[in-house]
């Protein structure tokens, strides 16, 4: 879930489910580790920075696990703003190819 505090100018996730559930979080620098870091299979890690803005349950926000949780949910939301562009790309094209009546 996004949550806006009044004043700020930055949007922050509140998790609400799972052992991380009520924390709220916000990511900062996001990209990609530099090619000396690649995998075997060739993809370049992902590095973010992040944080933790409520945490009532005083969980590790700083262990691995909370890491790679809150890793996946920014994949997610990196592959649905790439499929969103996509989509008014797509539409862009759709309306520049409609003919025009006259």
């Amino acid at each position: 879930m996004f949550v806006e505090k009044p004043g700020e100018d930055f949007t922050a996730l509140k998790l609400i489910s799972g052992p991380y559930a009520s924390i709220v979080y916000k990511y900062g620098n996001v990209g990609f580790a530099d090619e000396s870091k690649k995998t075997p299979e060739g993809a370049l890690p992902m590095q973010f920075d992040y944080t933790v803005i409520e945490n009532n349950i005083m969980a590790d926000t700083d262990s691995q696990e909370f890491i790679d949780h809150i890793g996946d949910i920014l994949v997610v939301l990196l592959d649905e703003q790439v499929k969103q562009g996509k989509q008014s790309e797509s539409e862009k094209m759709q309306l520049e190819l409609e003919p025009i009546e006259e």
